[in-house]
């Protein structure tokens, strides 16, 4: 009896569904989307392609957004809603044996804005372990590359046609100057006695404390 065919992953299937060098984009890529004049098929474009980009270099990827059941006469049924909270895409990546979250925006636009960069701070600040991914398709400001230095949590800038590359961008900056993301720290106690708190909501004086558990995610490496 023949041996039974392995059933390939998913992950294995995705890899060989999109191959790197077929879906990066390119140049021509960037001026054709940008002849796209309905707003919402540019930014679906970019979405589409960026999911294909990413998952070919190994990178779990979803999309969070409204799925079109049919547009007719300038109507759009929708057929399922995701609220999205501000994020377009999210995922996850493993490098050097640590698994990191991530969430990305995507803007179709000539000009990335600094406001971008600030609404991505915003939604990092209450995610551990989660860094940042902004995908363009524009030119961007130089003083955009200082505003995520001072970002608690790693921020990716990354134009469309450079995406190809950014795990290769992951994986140094892990390895040369190691990922910041936010920590996030619970403390669960079963018993206090004559406690102080400052005033952050941090002890600093107790008589008695029972039965502490402290649990931790992310971290923050430099």
């Amino acid at each position: 009896m023949p041996p039974k065919k392995r059933k390939r992953t998913e992950k294995e299937i995705i890899i060989e569904n999109y191959n790197l060098d077929e879906v990066k984009a390119t140049k021509e890529w960037t001026e054709k989307t940008f002849k796209i004049l309905n707003t919402r098929i540019k930014g679906d474009t970019l979405e589409e392609k960026a999911v294909q980009i990413l998952r070919a270099q190994n990178i779990t990827t979803t999309m969070t957004k409204a799925h079109l059941l049919k547009e007719d006469e300038g109507k759009l049924r929708l057929r399922k809603i995701i609220g999205d909270g501000g994020i377009d895409l999210f995922g996850e990546i493993v490098i050097q044996n640590q698994t990191l979250q991530w969430i990305a925006q995507c803007k179709m636009t000539k000009q990335l804005e600094n406001g971008t960069i600030n609404e991505m701070k915003g939604l990092l600040s209450s995610r551990p372990n989660t860094i940042g991914i902004i995908i363009h398709g524009g030119n961007k400001s130089r003083q955009i590359e200082s505003m995520i230095e001072t970002a608690n949590s790693d921020i990716f800038v990354c134009h469309i046609e450079e995406l190809h590359m950014i795990r290769n961008q992951i994986e140094t900056k892990s390895i040369q100057q190691g990922i910041r993301t936010i920590a996030m720290t619970r403390m669960k106690v079963e018993e206090m006695e004559e406690v102080e708190f400052d005033i952050f909501g941090r002890i600093t004086k107790a008589k008695r404390i029972k039965n502490v558990d402290i649990q931790t995610w992310g971290s923050q490496s430099k």
